[in-house]
């Protein structure tokens, strides 16, 4: 008898659905709200007003037609560097990855590549 493997959360994963989380209509075939567990959970665990989750919502989230290098710049939402903002955005994908994989959640399909 043949056990399937679950994948693993990756922060590359976490970061894919906060994207889609985001985004402003939700894909064909998914229901509006089926990413923003990820954002809840990131939210609880690294708290609203830390600079990991503000980079990860500005690294995710729709922008009003700001590149984040413009938004860097600009200082709009985030007052210092961009390689900041991405080592941020990065540290807590990978904490939300990790506390995702401890909580047993399932890596939801629509967020593994097709094949």
């Amino acid at each position: 008898m043949e056990q399937s493997v679950q994948p693993e959360w990756t922060a590359a994963l976490v970061l894919c659905g906060l994207r889609k989380a985001f985004a402003r209509e939700p894909e064909l075939g998914q229901p509006p709200a089926s990413f923003h567990f990820i954002v809840d959970h990131a939210r609880k665990l690294l708290g609203a007003d830390s600079r990991d989750y503000t980079a990860l919502v500005l690294r995710t989230g729709p922008t009003p037609g700001l590149s984040i290098r413009e938004m860097c710049r600009e200082g709009y939402g985030w007052h210092r560097s961009r390689s900041e903002l991405y080592r941020r955005s990065r540290n807590g994908a990978e904490r939300v990855a990790a506390a995702l994989q401890r909580d047993g959640v399932p890596v939801p399909p629509a967020l593994l590549p097709a094949g």
